[in-house]
């Protein structure tokens, strides 16, 4: 089923930005975007990993303030923290900011970890995997013939895998536009010079 259903997120997006003609870009980062390989490899072919970190940081039931006298604060401190009762901050720096101005410096560096603990949430981070995508392997930075004998020998038949059959779905797409072993080797050479991680050397 998740293998018919990434086909099929294939052929749509093959359908919005596939050209008109004969004659493809010949670079090869806009080349792995438009046959679509980005959407089992990530973007890069850095893995369907997280963009960003998503968090939220929200003192939503008023357990959590008998949850902070439990855990040490005095209470005349947590009383100063009511205006932050269900109020939203989608950031940690943002979140320790508001505690600071209402209970200050010095208590905002004592407590702070108590009441982060007990009002953040992280849903996930930057770079972690979307789960359903664990078997689609990362191709940025392996070596460039590695990548493309990969390439050939699912197009080819040779590789039968389950998560192969997407990739063998856009099969015609590259027979009409020509698509060549230049350009296979190209895309592989772009990726085995992207770096896994953002800002390596």
């Amino acid at each position: 089923m998740k293998a018919f259903l990434l086909f099929s997120a294939a052929i749509l997006m093959l359908g919005l930005f596939w050209p008109t003609g004969d004659v493809f870009a010949e670079d090869p980062a806009l080349l792995f975007e438009r046959l679509t390989c980005h959407t089992c490899h990530g973007p890069q072919g850095k893995g369907m990993v997280r963009m960003e970190t998503k968090e939220r940081y929200y003192l939503r039931k008023k357990a959590m303030f008998k949850q902070m006298v439990k855990d040490g604060i005095p209470v005349d401190t947590v009383k100063k923290l009511i205006p932050m009762y269900k109020k939203k901050y989608d950031e940690k720096g943002d979140f320790v900011q508001a505690i600071e101005a209402l209970i200050g410096k010095t208590d905002t560096d004592q407590y702070k970890d108590i009441i982060i603990k007990i009002g953040g949430r992280v849903y996930y981070h930057k770079g972690e995997l979307i789960p359903g995508f664990e078997d689609y392997p990362r191709h940025a930075g392996n070596k460039q013939l590695y990548l493309y004998r990969q390439m050939k020998d699912i197009l080819e038949g040779r590789r039968t895998n389950g998560n192969s059959e997407a990739m063998r779905g856009i099969r015609p797409y590259i027979d009409s536009n020509n698509i060549t072993d230049e350009d296979f080797r190209s895309i592989a050479e772009y990726l085995s010079n992207v770096k896994y991680k953002d800002g390596e050397e």
